[in-house]
């Protein structure tokens, strides 16, 4: 059982840190679902089983923020 839940959780990490690398090249946050839903279609990234669209397009709006944040000039 160790083994199947620590191969879930390195699929999840390795997911995530290809996001995250995905987001650091776009512009915007259609830019990254742009380029994720490419690389969904030809397989080169792949959602983990367990995690559902619903959480990764949560996931992937608060990790855009974090990402960014500090770059984003608040408007006067």
């Amino acid at each position: 059982m160790s083994r199947f839940k620590d191969k879930m959780m390195d699929e999840e990490q390795e997911f995530w840190s290809n996001c995250i690398d995905m987001m650091k090249e776009s512009e915007c946050i259609q830019e990254f679902w742009g380029r994720f839903n490419a690389a969904e279609k030809d397989g080169s990234i792949q959602r983990p089983e367990h995690i559902s669209m619903t959480e990764i397009e949560e996931q992937a709006a608060e990790a855009w923020h974090d990402l960014w944040a500090d770059y984003h000039q608040p408007i006067s």
